[in-house]
């Protein structure tokens, strides 16, 4: 019997065109086992309406065409479901889709998905939303800020955005709650990884991994002026746990309080200001095709 699957295009993430990709889906998808559907979004939360009907019509396969964005908003709706979910990443970043090994080049993604590679990953929650990359607080929340709201979806404007971020961000004061004790102090941004990068292969928890049932919390002061080159050579090449501006813990719950407010983000979407962070994993309750 042949495999179902619904392909959910986001038509403006990236700022790049999908009509290639939708066009080569029949040439590309091997037909002879797939049975296939393809929707374009036309609104926020659109994806999420899309994938809930598939998972009721037990879609076998539902594909992410987009940025983080459409990925998490669609894999949110398949969380303990009998339906993968499959990426063709067209974003900025695509952490998730390039720690899962999935290839940038739209064409070689949709031909890898006829390997039907299965495998079950973990599924971060932050305030009671799904995450399946990263969650943070401080520096990155304001990367993920600036960069959401730039004209440039691009390496540039995520440069450009980490940049503005890191002299406009300052060390803010947390407690953080682990399973394993408290930590108290002033830090530039606490990341919570479930996978090992922010994206373009920047990895801020090497260590981190998608099956392993627990989070790595990264806790980072801000570097002087003068350490941010060899700082960011140690993040660059996937070496931060290195620097002495790094503390690296690992914890399946997480709670992060402060006094003042403060931002946090979600797979790199920011979310609204707020003096508290609940965080927790539940283990391998998503099945991604990879």
């Amino acid at each position: 019997m042949k495999k179902t699957i619904l392909f959910i295009i986001n038509p403006i993430s990236g700022g790049k065109n999908k009509t290639k990709i939708i066009d080569a889906i029949p040439k590309l998808l091997d037909i002879n086992r797939f049975d296939f559907s393809v929707i374009q979004t036309k609104y926020a939360g659109h994806a999420s309406e899309m994938t809930k009907n598939a998972v009721e019509k037990n879609i076998d396969i539902v594909v992410a065409v987009g940025g983080d964005g459409t990925m998490n908003e669609v894999a949110s709706s398949l969380v303990g479901s009998n339906t993968a979910l499959a990426i063709i990443p067209c974003g900025s970043g695509n952490g998730l889709a390039r720690d899962l090994g999935i290839p940038l080049q739209y064409k070689k993604a949709l031909q890898q998905i006829n390997s039907l590679n299965i495998k079950p990953i973990d599924v971060g929650v932050c305030n009671n939303k799904h995450f399946f990359s990263l969650a943070g607080v401080g520096f990155d929340a304001q990367v993920a800020y600036d960069f959401n709201r730039g004209k440039k979806r691009s390496l540039f404007g995520y440069v450009w955005a980490i940049l503005k971020a890191f002299f406009k961000t300052q060390e803010h004061y947390y407690e953080i709650e682990l399973e394993n004790g408290t930590i108290s102090d002033w830090f530039f941004f606490i990341t919570i990884a479930n996978c090992s990068q922010w994206g373009y292969n920047v990895k801020v928890a090497p260590e981190a991994k998608l099956d392993d049932g627990k989070l790595v919390v990264v806790l980072c002061k801000k570097p002087p002026l003068l350490s941010i080159i060899p700082f960011g050579i140690k993040v660059l090449t996937g070496k931060i746990e290195d620097s002495k501006y790094v503390i690296i813990k690992t914890s399946h719950k997480i709670s992060i309080n402060s006094d003042s407010e403060f931002y946090y983000h979600i797979d790199g979407d920011s979310k609204e200001l707020t003096r508290k962070i609940d965080v927790g994993t539940h283990n391998k309750i998503l099945t991604v095709c990879k």
